[in-house]
């Protein structure tokens, strides 16, 4: 490989060789002089280290040491590289995947950013031999940025890979993406950041540019959407917002999403509504218990994602209880609070939740969990303070300021505690290996205000709410884009199949009985557990990236020509250094040795 001088005017330096070759023919002139005795003089020894007499060019070793020494520093002057790297220069993509980039009618950011780029991958398309080549990553920029694919060896590849670009999240970290790619690629990578907006500052000559191709337009958009469970039935809230400088109106339907019905009957609203600039109008509908899903959708614009929401019923999952407490107080007033929680479901063949008394004994081959409930001879009245374990499920919303607590005196209790009176337990959990949990809670009635609060039946939901959400099912059913929910599944599961809304089905391991699963689609998901079946929805609610206003079309930053055309290539001149100071330190050994 021949290297290349970025700094030729380096090579002036060898001016300097006329310089040597004039200390060598100018010599040093002596006369002679006749002294009485010679052993005074150390050296005897005519000088020709310089002088103003023209002689003879006498050329030793040392003179082609400093020769080559000047040759060498002369080199490495003008700067030599050397092409250490072929092919492709590495170019990184930042795509933005928020779904601003569908907005639009016929065109959008997203199909204007995609040929862009097959513009600029062009000339490498068409001519193999071209000056120009990349090799191109992808960097999804995302809530997270994540890699898209492996490296693209040819740009029909690059291209090809875009079909991966959903364009779902809802919303985009690109400055987190941007670091990410920078990590990715290393220090030569180029960056190209496609998106819809502006960089937030402004870019120079160097290795990012910032492609945007928005338009900034006003959008109608649904920005929350929820369902819920009452004593009545169930109630809907849609939240409708103008994303836009100017008042505008649309039109809300909501039906039942039955497929199996055609016809007008299944519409339960219809209304027309005038929003005003950057308002938001919120509609309350009741819907009977155990309707179908709810499809509401208001008038088309140019971002469609948002223009309607599908909402699933929410069940909330009971808690199969079986009281096995035999002191006729005590039993009254659990089933008064678990009556109040509106929760529990009576089950004496399988159930999840049992309570007991200090005389019962628990069924260790159940999977049910257990509160025992201990009444004791020796009691005391406690009135605080109580230490709380504000981090356990069981403690969510309690406040036991005022109450009087009548419970026995012994320290030592089983379990860890959750409640204590100074050094006294009051309540605690044991945890089973199985994952099954027994807890026990101290109380003597007669001594106690505990079962006259209302911290009684918030204990009593804080442990049927814990409960359930260990039994197999969904947390919820109704998601926002983006965000994850757990799925507790039974004991003997290994995995799950998973449906997407476009059709595909994924398998997926469940280790632990737990399984988290993430709404990257707009749609409704089902999923298969064995025998049983579960849903949820994904929504696109988001009102930042459902606003167009602030969207611009622009580039920023330049790579820079010579950034371009240096690519590949690393300084040479440290070689030519080294073997210069190789030189010189053999010339400095052959002048010590002749003196």
């Amino acid at each position: 490989m021949i290297p290349t001088f970025t700094l030729p005017l380096g090579f002036l330096s060898l001016l300097a060789i006329p310089g040597l070759v004039a200390i060598y023919l100018l010599r040093t002139r002596s006369r002679r002089y006749p002294v009485s005795s010679l052993m005074l003089w150390a050296n005897q020894q005519q000088a020709r280290q310089g002088g103003l007499r023209v002689e003879r060019l006498h050329t030793p070793l040392l003179f082609f040491l400093e020769l080559l020494a000047i040759i060498l520093l002369a080199i490495a002057a003008a700067a030599p590289i050397i092409r250490t790297m072929r092919g492709a220069m590495p170019l990184t993509v930042v795509l933005d995947d928020s779904f601003s980039m569908l907005a639009g009618v016929g065109e959008t950011p997203q199909s204007r950013a995609i040929a862009a780029l097959e513009e600029e991958l062009a000339p490498q398309r068409f001519n193999p031999l071209a000056n120009r080549r990349y090799a191109v990553r992808y960097v999804l920029a995302g809530t997270e940025p994540q890699v898209l694919k492996e490296p693209a060896r040819t740009a029909d590849e690059a291209i090809a890979q875009l079909d991966a670009w959903q364009c779902f999240s809802p919303s985009a970290d690109l400055d987190a993406a941007v670091n990410f790619a920078a990590e990715l690629g290393g220090e030569k990578a180029l960056i190209l950041v496609l998106t819809d907006e502006p960089p937030p500052q402004i870019l120079g000559v160097g290795r990012m540019q910032w492609w945007a191709f928005g338009i900034p337009q006003s959008n109608v958009a649904f920005v929350n959407a929820t369902r819920t469970a009452t004593d009545a039935g169930e109630r809907c809230l849609l939240e409708i917002t103008n994303l836009s400088s100017h008042a505008g109106s649309t039109e809300l339907i909501v039906g039942v999403d039955d497929t199996t019905s055609q016809s007008s009957s299944a519409i339960l609203h219809r209304s027309t509504l005038d929003v005003n600039p950057k308002a938001t109008r919120r509609i309350f509908l009741n819907v009977p218990a155990g309707t179908p899903p709810l499809k509401a959708q208001i008038s088309d614009d140019v971002l469609a994602l948002d223009n309607k929401v599908v909402l699933l019923p929410e069940r909330r999952k009971p808690v199969h209880v079986d009281i096995r407490v035999q002191e006729p107080r005590l039993r009254s007033l659990i089933e008064n609070a678990l009556v109040s929680t509106d929760r529990a479901l009576s089950a004496k063949a399988t159930p999840e939740l049992v309570f007991l008394d200090d005389t019962v004994v628990a069924d260790d081959s159940s999977e049910a969990w257990y509160m025992r409930i201990i009444t004791e001879q020796q009691a005391s009245a406690y009135l605080g303070p109580f230490v709380i374990d504000l981090t356990h499920p069981l403690t969510e919303g309690l406040s036991l300021s005022g109450v009087v607590w009548g419970a026995g005196v012994d320290e030592q209790f089983m379990g860890t505690p959750i409640i204590t009176a100074g050094n006294v337990p009051l309540l605690t959990d044991t945890e089973r290996f199985t994952g099954i949990h027994e807890i026990r809670l101290r109380l003597q009635p007669d001594l106690s205000t505990l079962q006259n609060s209302p911290n009684w039946p918030i204990l009593m939901w804080n442990l049927l709410q814990w409960r359930a959400s260990q039994a197999p099912g969904l947390e919820r059913s109704n998601l926002r884009l983006g965000e994850d929910i757990m799925l507790t599944t039974k004991s003997d599961t290994t995995s799950v199949e998973v449906m997407l809304p476009n059709g595909e089905v994924a398998v997926k391991a469940v280790p632990d009985r737990t399984i988290s699963l993430k709404a990257e689609e707009v749609g409704i998901y089902e999923i298969r557990a064995g025998t049983d079946k579960y849903a949820f929805a994904s929504n696109a609610l988001n009102q930042v990236e459902s606003d167009l206003t602030d969207k611009a079309t622009g580039r920023w930053g330049d790579w820079g020509e010579t950034t371009l055309r240096w690519w590949g290539y690393q300084s040479f001149a440290w070689f030519f250094l080294l073997l210069a100071l190789g030189v010189l330190t053999v010339h400095l050994l052959l002048v010590k040795r002749e003196t």
